[in-house]
């Protein structure tokens, strides 16, 4: 896997150069200074598979970058560094819009090198390692299929999918990671329906990246889309957001809770944390869906969810970005059906027509 590095700080070129070197199977193959030399290397070297870029660059920055990259190369992995503030995460939900796969805060230490190569061994080489020998696909908008594919029954409509559903869900739980704005971003905008029961959702992201990707959701979506508030009553027809750094709850009173309690699957939010305290204290029925993403986080909750007979759905690896946790749950032996984005999209609005 041959990676091109783009970054105006010659201590961040250096410092991921050396970072990488240490990776089996990753060849640096150049490391430049803005997007612009970056956009002609690629043209001439359309055998680079993956791209490190900064959001913060002269003659032309991140965003710029992404957007030339994809009007002629869809597949090379893009992976950006972004400031960890308030107009870098804005930044950062642009960038993951525009086309860019994952993202690492840019996390300032003293300006050495050894501290920028901790905080890239930390960030950045488990999110390489997700994409390694994994075949990238784009998420695309295409037209729905007619049919889909579920474990142990025979291949059935959406509508006929809901038709089996005896019981009509009460609550929709998403969990999502590595790819998952854009995947969420494609599910919302092609909901035509308002949601007639609540959403909650977990997307690994840190602090204030949340509140901006629940922003960018709730533009293009006719949901009402927000991030979560400690002590906030659920109520149908909105969705809610996990915020940063905080594990979300849903109480028996129907009230949200967060937490900064242990990373469970190294991570917090975590899937598992919300998917175990509905399974414990929901009683009507759930009906819960698990996109793409890096890990394992969302089959334990998908186990505990599955005892209390919830309808259960994860995003296919065709159209996932990096297929660990959806195939984690698949692997499990769960009982679940494998959705495109669209399918999920036309399973939502079925569901708000039943009700």
């Amino acid at each position: 896997m041959k990676v091109l590095i783009v970054d105006d700080s010659i201590v961040y070129r250096t410092a991921i150069t050396q970072a990488l070197k240490e990776v089996s199977g990753l060849e640096v193959f150049k490391a430049v200074s803005n997007g612009k030399i970056a956009i002609d290397f690629l043209k001439h070297n359309p055998d680079i598979s993956l791209i490190t870029l900064d959001m913060e660059m002269p003659v032309m920055d991140g965003l710029e970058t992404i957007k030339a990259i994809r009007e002629f190369n869809k597949d090379v992995i893009i992976i950006v560094f972004s400031s960890f503030t308030v107009r870098g995460a804005e930044k950062t939900i642009d960038a993951l819009n525009a086309g860019a796969d994952d993202f690492v805060p840019k996390i300032e230490g003293k300006g050495d090198i050894e501290e920028s190569i901790k905080m890239i061994r930390l960030e950045l080489l488990q999110k390489i390692e997700a994409f390694k020998g994994n075949k990238h696909k784009k998420i695309v908008d295409i037209a729905p299929k007619p049919v889909v594919k579920k474990t142990q029954m025979a291949i059935k409509t959406i509508p006929g999918i809901v038709d089996e559903m005896m019981i009509k869900p009460k609550l929709i739980v998403i969990g999502c990671s590595t790819g998952g704005p854009e995947a969420l971003a494609q599910i919302f905008k092609n909901i035509k329906i308002g949601s007639s029961v609540p959403i909650l959702i977990v997307q690994h992201m840190p602090a204030m990246f949340t509140e901006k990707l629940a922003s960018m959701l709730d533009k293009v979506s006719v949901l009402s889309i927000s991030e979560a508030k400690n002590n906030q009553r659920i109520s149908n027809g909105h969705c809610y957001i996990a915020p940063g750094d905080y594990h979300m709850t849903l109480k028996k009173d129907l009230t949200l809770s967060m937490n900064q309690e242990e990373k469970v699957c190294f991570v917090r939010p975590a899937v598992d944390v919300l998917f175990k305290s509905v399974a414990e204290n929901y009683s009507e029925q759930v009906l819960s869906i698990v996109l793409t993403g890096m890990g394992e986080d969302g089959m334990r909750g998908a186990k505990e969810l599955e005892k209390k007979g919830a309808y259960q759905f994860i995003q296919d690896k065709e159209s996932s970005v990096v297929w660990g946790m959806p195939g984690a749950i698949s692997r499990a032996g769960i009982n679940v059906t494998e959705l495109s984005l669209n399918e999920i999209a036309m399973l939502i609005d079925e569901i708000s027509k039943r009700i």
